[in-house]
């Protein structure tokens, strides 16, 4: 529901770049198939990769390798969605981490809101702050953890501070369980 709209900056950077060139850009997203769950109507549901698909859009790339994990098209689209869920396959928070209705999902990646706790972890995993792990959903349990630790108003005024307050955190003894913790 939700992605970090500077992390979808930089992907976009890094598309647009690659895009001058079409041998690159092909190469760049072969690399980077996105994975997706066939549902009704046959339309693909994305699992992963949704700031690289938004950057693509955003760049007016309109094609991409898709990889498809599952077949779930035979069912409407309420028991789809259970599914999904159930198999951990969603996760329906909005911008400010709270669970919504898999119901509420955005149909568009463009519908998807910003959520700057996402940045926030985007930016601590990147700087080494913490690993990536194989974990679905790793990201969004920082962005949540640094969501209860550092206020909203502090990672829009100043994302710098944010970030570094953010790494001292990563590093700390109330992040020891967090996926990916790497200890001091």
């Amino acid at each position: 529901m939700a992605v970090g709209m500077r992390a979808v900056d930089a992907k976009r950077e890094k598309v647009e770049r690659r895009a001058r060139n079409n041998r690159k850009l092909r190469r760049f997203l072969e690399d980077r198939p996105i994975p997706a769950v066939r549902g009704p109507n046959d339309d693909l549901f994305i699992i992963d990769h949704h700031h690289l698909s938004l950057a693509l859009l955003k760049s007016d790339v309109d094609e991409a390798f898709v990889t498809v994990v599952g077949d779930l098209s035979h069912l409407p689209r309420k028991r789809f969605l259970q599914k999904m869920a159930g198999l951990g396959l969603l996760h329906a928070y909005d911008g400010h981490g709270r669970a919504m209705p898999p119901t509420k999902l955005p149909e568009r990646l463009d519908d998807m809101l910003s959520d700057p706790y996402r940045d926030l972890a985007w930016s601590v995993r990147g700087a080494g702050g913490f690993a990536k792990t194989g974990k679905p959903y790793a990201e969004f349990r920082w962005a949540d953890f640094f969501r209860t630790r550092i206020p909203r108003s502090t990672v829009r005024r100043d994302f710098d501070y944010a970030h570094d307050r953010a790494m001292w955190l990563a590093r700390s003894r109330e992040a020891a369980r967090m996926p990916g913790y790497i200890s001091r």
